[in-house]
């Protein structure tokens, strides 16, 4: 897969980390990727939509999202935001570059205010959404694009 889209948005950026620590992430990231196209049954459409930085109109390709944010500890089982998961998760990126952990904390911030919806797909698409906008804002979609997955 190329970019996972906002997933990778809310997690890590290319220039300033080091080849290992992203080459670790990434590969972390097909891992899960494969498990969670089987497990929401996510389609060849679904996939080149996200892969394409756009959020699936499905509701499989909105259940993928959130079966990565369950996998990355974005979101718990229930679909409510894992703030203490999110802030352990993110805590390796601080020792790489200070910089972009930051900036990865704040568009966290920014999106845990965003409406929850009663279905935990439409949730996950809805932050994923506010995670690519607030990631845009802070530069970190440019860094991105240079991670290959």
């Amino acid at each position: 897969m190329k970019t996972l889209l906002v997933l990778a948005t809310l997690f890590f950026a290319a220039n300033a980390l080091d080849k290992d620590f992203i080459d670790k992430f990434v590969a972390e990231v097909k891992k899960v990727g494969e498990t969670c196209i089987k497990e929401v049954s996510a389609s060849e459409d679904d996939i080149k939509v996200l892969l394409s930085h756009n959020i699936p109109e499905s509701h499989e390709g909105k259940c993928l999202i959130f079966c990565f944010h369950k996998n990355f500890h974005i979101q718990n089982e229930d679909g409510s935001i894992d703030k203490d998961g999110a802030a352990k998760a993110l805590e390796p990126l601080k020792e790489q570059d200070e910089d972009v952990y930051n900036k990865m904390v704040t568009v966290f911030k920014n999106c845990e205010g965003t409406p929850v919806e009663s279905d935990s797909c439409d949730y996950a698409a809805s932050l994923a959404t506010c995670a690519a906008k607030e990631g845009k804002a802070l530069g970190l979609d440019q860094l991105l694009a240079e991670i290959e997955i």
